[in-house]
Formats: structure tokens, C-alpha cells, sequence
């Protein structure tokens, strides 16, 4: 007797040659990808950067893209943190410490190749405008005045704090401190918005603030620091900048990473850091 398929027997069997069918379009269009859409995926570089120098790196950045179609990625945060992120193994395409600090820790380590300096941060200490109860360095010692600090640990600001106090005879622990900032910003926002008296701060961030007042520190007490930007070690092709014709769409991202170095360290970056109130390294 001739057998018969049933409707439901005939309908499962075309769903399964379906889902078939869909595997196999979803398998084409992946291959079918041309490389130069992978190839833009990939260009992108990623920069650890202390949190003070967000300004002169966002206009930096944005020259660089528009210039090499390399988007830059920024992670801003304390310096600190970043340098313990890259311990831990997260991997930068370039570091850009508040401080010598972290450069000297992760070259001694094997992490970064080197470093150039692209500028120079300043300490200076903020309070309000129209605030009479600070005039000097030794005014951070009176108790009735409020006073924010950057962590040691976090912080590229808080050791250079810590090295001006001690260096002036003034003991923290005696100090009316209300709280450690993990980033320059913070400590600039705290003073702003009048939830402190007074801090020390980078001078770039205190001029592009432009709310505050700014009072020297004298130069006998003050710890100037360099701004150092570090090419990460991945290799080689990462220890030295390559030649413009070399730079190709399909480069790697070490050579993106060398490229951006360049523009940095160029007068035109070092410019831009000069215009945001750093002063540029020669």
C-alpha cells in the first residue's frame, strides 16, 4: 500500500530544512564580511589617562581621529588606579600618568618600554573667591578651615601634597582634613561648591576651573612633577614611532599607539597642554 506523510509530519520537516536554511545564510553573510570592515573595527586605541589632563587629551584625540580616522578611547581616573588596573592585566595601547611616579613603577616592572615628557604639573592651592581665611600655605594648619586632599594612593596630587606639608613642618594629622579626593577634579569640584576651604591642586586645574582663587606655594616647599607618556610594552613594533608612510589602514594598533604618541610629543600637542594652563615640556 503507498504510504502518505501527513500534514504535521510534512510541516515539521520543511521547519527543520528552515532553521537549516537560516544557519546556513547567517554562516554566509559572517564569511561573505569584507576585511576592510573587520579592519575598521579595529581602529581603535585605548589611553589610560590621569583625570587632570582629560581637556588638552579630548581636543588632542579628536585631532587624531579626524586626522587618521583612529578613534582614541579614554579611560580618565586617578593614576594610581590606572597604574593597579595595568598590574592587574588590563592593557592600554598607552599610558599617560598625573606623574613620574607610575612610569618609573611600570618600566622597573617590564611594563611599559619607555617614557617622554610631555609637560609639567604645578601644585598650587584653591580656595572660593572672596575667601579671607586663606592667604598662604600655613593657613591650611587652622583648624576652623576646611580642607580636602588628594589620596596618596589614587591620586597622582597626593604624594606632592604630602612631600609640601611635611617639607613646610605642617603635620596632616593635626590638619581639619574633611576627605581624600581619587582624582584632581574632585578636589576642584569640593572647592567650588564650597563643601571645602581650600586644597592643593594642579595648576592646570585650577585654571580651567575658573572659579576659584589661586594662591602659590613657594618654591622652597612646592614638588613639581612631569607629565611622562608611556609606550606600553607589546613588542617590538611598539619601541619606536613609524615613519607617516608607514602608517597604513590595516597597521596595527601599536603603530596607531606610536602614531598618537607622535601628535602628543608633537609642538602642536604640546601646544595644546600650554593653552590649557600646563607648562609644556621643551
Amino acid at each position: 500500500m503507498t504510504g502518505t506523510l501527513s500534514t504535521s509530519g510534512t510541516s515539521s520537516m520543511l521547519g527543520k530544512l528552515s532553521n537549516l536554511g537560516m544557519v546556513f545564510l547567517a554562516v554566509a553573510v559572517l564569511l561573505s564580511v569584507p576585511d576592510s570592515f573587520a579592519q575598521k573595527q579595529l581602529k581603535e586605541i585605548l589611553v589610560f589617562a590621569g583625570a587632570g589632563m582629560q581637556s588638552p587629551l579630548d581636543e588632542i584625540g579628536k585631532k587624531f581621529e579626524e586626522r587618521y580616522g583612529v578613534k582614541v578611547i579614554y579611560d580618565y581616573e586617578g593614576s594610581g588606579r590606572l597604574g593597579n588596573k595595568i598590574l592587574v592585566g588590563q592593557s592600554p595601547d598607552v599610558f599617560i600618568p598625573g606623574s613620574e611616579k607610575w612610569a618609573r613603577i611600570l618600566k622597573e616592572k617590564g611594563y611599559i618600554n619607555d617614557y617622554t615628557p610631555i609637560a609639567y604639573h604645578t601644585p598650587v592651592i584653591i580656595t572660593q573667591k572672596g575667601n579671607g581665611s586663606i592667604g598662604s600655605l600655613h593657613d591650611l594648619a587652622d583648624l576652623n578651615n576646611r580642607i580636602v586632599l588628594g589620596d596618596a594612593e589614587a591620586a597622582a596630587i597626593g604624594g606632592p601634597s604630602t612631600e609640601i606639608l611635611k617639607k613646610a613642618g605642617l603635620d596632616e594629622s593635626k590638619m581639619n582634613i574633611k576627605a581624600r579626593g581619587i582624582t584632581v577634579k574632585q578636589l576642584v569640584l569640593w572647592v567650588e561648591e564650597k563643601n571645602a576651604d581650600a586644597s592643593i591642586v594642579w595648576r592646570a586645574d585650577a585654571v580651567q576651573s575658573g572659579k576659584v582663587k589661586i594662591i602659590e606655594i613657594p618654591e622652597k616647599y612646592n614638588c613639581i612633577n612631569m607629565i611622562p607618556v608611556c609606550q606600553m610594552a607589546k613588542g617590538n613594533d611598539n619601541a619606536a614611532a613609524p615613519d607617516k608612510s608607514n602608517v597604513t589602514d590595516n597597521g596595527t594598533g601599536s603603530q596607531w599607539a606610536s602614531r598618537y604618541i607622535s601628535l602628543v610629543l608633537s609642538d602642536e600637542g604640546k601646544g595644546i597642554f600650554a593653552r590649557y594652563g600646563f607648562e609644556a615640556a621643551k
